[in-house]
C-alpha cells in the first residue's frame, strides 16, 4: 500500500551542514529553495530545511536549529524506512 506522510525533525545544524550532509546523502540532489528531492524504489520524498532561532545553552554556547521536513509521496512502508534509515546514518553525529 502507498499513501503520503510526513516526519518532522528538529535538527541543530545549520543551513551550509544541512546542504553538505544532503549532498552526501546523495551528490546529485538539488535544492529548490531549501527543499531536495529525492526518487524513491517506490514513489518519492521532498525533504525541507527551515531555519528556527537559535538556542544558547549555559550562557556560553550557540547552536543553530532548524525543522527539516521529510514528506514522502506514493511511497511503501519498506521504501520509507530504507530511506529513513538512510537519512538518520548521513545525519548521525559522533559525540566523545
Amino acid at each position: 500500500m502507498t499513501h503520503a506522510s510526513r516526519i518532522e525533525k528538529v535538527m541543530s545544524l545549520s543551513e551550509q551542514e544541512f546542504a553538505a550532509t544532503i549532498a552526501r546523502l546523495d551528490p546529485h540532489s538539488v535544492s529548490a529553495d531549501g527543499t531536495y528531492n529525492f526518487l524513491l524504489d517506490s514513489g518519492s520524498v521532498s525533504v525541507t530545511y527551515t531555519p528556527l532561532p537559535g538556542v544558547t545553552l549555559g550562557g556560553l554556547m550557540a547552536l543553530p536549529r532548524a525543522c527539516v521536513a521529510l514528506d514522502f509521496e506514493d511511497t511503501t512502508e519498506v521504501s520509507r524506512a530504507s530511506f529513513l534509515k538512510r537519512f538518520e546514518f548521513t545525519f548521525q553525529r559522533g559525540g566523545g
